[in-house]
């Protein structure tokens, strides 16, 4: 069976060399994908001279986002007849036998549409700890069953892990499709795995191989009010919401644009300007109609997002 890895790089170089060698010292040595999402750092040349050889490398001529990244190296993988598609973030490190191990228990748990090693800090010592808020939501047993030394399943089923690794076979892409170009970074893995739900394939850990991600988990940073990042998390957030085609919440859309224009009137009325302007950009960010028409192409089967 054919599998290639795809991972994005932008500005990668304290993490790219020894995410790849760790790769190339796999036991099941699969086809490599990297797509540098137009970094502007050494990432580009560093690649060509020490992997040219050794990789296919796709130059995005502009950062297209994380999903859109990814879409491209998936799109390859599938046009090289690949069965499976393993994306790994640059900055992760994998173990000799984990494309061997993630093979197997795919193999054998045929109705998961994604499966994810366990994934470490960037010491290895520690469990990273975006996921461990994953598993510690709904991460069925997993952590009691290794603390209380209980014989551990093979795959512990979950609704949502991050994408850091994620080993998933040809048919989920035939029928969920690729990233939703709507999320350009964050969020592009929620609305993902809401969508393998929705068309009744699973999502699993295996605790059979580890992997080392080496995040920064800005996740948790609270961004300055007003900021371009602030408004990019909140409207990732609505996305997430309001573009899940598990329920009905986007016909509320309108509801809450109509909340946060009332609120901005409110805030006119009281003098208070800031919270106006806040409130009047976040009316105008809520596009109904994109995530209305997300929602409804993203409940299709086929390669949607895909070449």
């Amino acid at each position: 069976m054919k599998i290639s890895i795809v991972i994005v790089t932008y500005n990668g170089m304290k993490w790219i060399q020894n995410c790849l060698d760790s790769i190339l010292e796999s036991t099941l040595l699969p086809e490599i994908i990297v797509v540098d999402n137009c970094s502007t750092d050494n990432t580009k040349d560093f690649l060509k001279s020490n992997y040219s050889q050794k990789i296919k490398l796709i130059e995005s001529k502009e950062n297209v986002g994380f999903g859109r990244a990814n879409n491209l190296g998936i799109s390859l993988g599938l046009e090289l007849n690949s069965d499976f598609i393993f994306l790994l973030n640059q900055d992760t490190v994998i173990q000799k036998d984990t494309v061997e191990k993630l093979l197997e228990v795919s193999n054998r748990n045929l109705n998961f549409g994604i499966i994810s090693p366990i994934h470490s800090d960037g010491s290895g010592a520690l469990l990273d700890v975006s996921f461990l808020y994953y598993i510690n939501r709904q991460g069925e047993n997993l952590i009691s069953d290794s603390i209380l030394n209980k014989e551990m399943k093979e795959i512990y089923e979950v609704e949502m892990i991050n994408a850091a690794a994620w080993f998933i076979p040809k048919k989920t892409f035939e029928i969920v499709g690729g990233f939703d170009p709507m999320f350009f970074l964050y969020g592009e893995d929620d609305n993902f795995c809401q969508r393998v739900l929705y068309h009744n394939l699973k999502i699993g850990i295996t605790p059979k191989t580890i992997i080392k991600h080496d995040s920064d988990n800005n996740y948790t940073v609270n961004f300055s009010k007003g900021s371009e990042k602030y408004y990019n998390k909140f409207l990732n957030r609505i996305r997430i919401q309001y573009g899940n085609v598990n329920s009905e919440d986007y016909r509320k859309i309108n509801k809450i644009r109509r909340h946060f224009i009332k609120e901005a009137i409110v805030s006119l009325l009281k003098l208070n300007f800031s919270e106006y302007q806040i409130n009047k950009t976040k009316y105008k960010l809520i596009d109904r109609k994109s995530i209305e028409l997300s929602v409804l192409n993203n409940r299709e089967t086929g390669k949607k997002y895909l070449a």
